[in-house]
């Protein structure tokens, strides 16, 4: 019989849940805490638990670390799933001790096949610190703009201030434009990956920044389908329905990685101007008297769906040279 624990993952700390109890230990690198813990409740036998936990982006690492270095297996669960699963026992608070219990009572549904000790990639975790390195850069550079002109707009600017925050901006631009070179070239050499990434810059709209980021979304969930996938991207539609209104609209659970849809973004508004594939779909989308929003949310979606296709067949981007009829075929 094996010990079953839910594990909600926060930046600070990971809160656990067993049958009998909750617990809160540091999210820290080698997780010392949660192995005293797991020594103390289960004995000689600690490494026979499993472990089900919903994976939080990059705060999720020291877990996947400390399982794999000690042979626990767990099983990483959708948060699509989750969301329906706590709806379905009819959690309407969302707190990390409810998160913690929820994950734990969702062993019942799971068989042993179902868990397993996870694989290391070192590649996408270097394709992860790329990706996320060049966000933030991007990030504090379109801030420092942002700054200025709101100054601007305001009361005026002190003119040695204000180069010194263009200085900076330009540092930031050639450190993001040398972090895309680096990204490239790491893509572009390395012999486990080059033909995945160039299958994905094969797509008309995919540059090196989104393929970067889409090849760390595949091998960082190798096993991951078309609909885990898009959960993941945070671009499943939930449906929205509240108080008297049963009739609510869809919107998307914006669960998954903020980052990769924003990339996504840039990319869908290239590929509606250069792939015909997704500009016929988007004119369709409008045609049929969709929003734009909605219209570039449904692209972003495609986008992401045909370049996952791609990535498990091993295959290059087939244009559209066929008509509006088809626009929905292949992909």
């Amino acid at each position: 019989m094996y010990n079953y624990i839910g594990i909600d993952v926060s930046k600070q700390s990971l809160k656990i849940s067993d049958e009998t109890k909750e617990y809160d230990v540091p999210n820290e690198k080698g997780l010392k805490t949660l192995k005293k813990l797991f020594r103390k409740n289960y004995g000689k036998d600690w490494k026979e638990t499993r472990l089900i936990y919903e994976p939080t982006g990059p705060y999720s690492n020291y877990l996947r670390e400390f399982v794999f270095k000690h042979k626990i297996r767990i099983y990483e669960m959708n948060p699509k799933k989750s969301a329906n699963f706590a709806k379905a026992l009819g959690n309407r608070s969302k707190t990390d001790d409810i998160d913690a219990k929820m994950l734990y009572k969702f062993h019942v549904l799971l068989k042993e096949e179902d868990f397993r000790i996870p694989e290391i990639d070192k590649v996408a975790e270097q394709l992860g610190a790329y990706v996320s390195s060049y966000r933030i850069i991007q990030k504090t550079r379109t801030m420092l703009s942002n700054h200025l002109q709101s100054r601007e707009y305001e009361n005026g600017i002190d003119p040695k201030l204000k180069e010194s925050i263009k200085k900076e901006m330009e540092k930031l631009k050639q450190i993001e434009e040398a972090l895309e070179k680096e990204m490239e070239a790491f893509g572009r050499d390395n012999p486990e990956i080059k033909e995945d990434f160039e299958n994905l810059l094969s797509i008309k709209g995919i540059g090196v920044i989104s393929a970067t980021a889409l090849l760390y979304l595949f091998r960082k969930y190798p096993d991951a389908n078309r609909n885990e996938i898009t959960a993941l991207a945070g671009l499943d539609p939930v449906k929205r329905q509240s108080g008297s209104s049963i009739n609510g609209g869809r919107k998307i659970s914006k669960a998954g990685d903020s980052s990769l849809r924003k990339i996504l973004y840039v990319s869908c508004l290239s590929s509606i101007r250069y792939n015909d594939r997704i500009r016929v779909f988007y004119e369709h989308l409008i045609t049929n008297h969709k929003k734009p929003k909605v219209a570039l949310i449904a692209c972003m979606r495609k986008i992401l769906l045909i370049a996952h296709q791609i990535y498990v067949k091993k295959s290059e981007y087939k244009p559209l040279y066929i008509d509006n009829k088809s626009l929905c075929s292949s992909y």
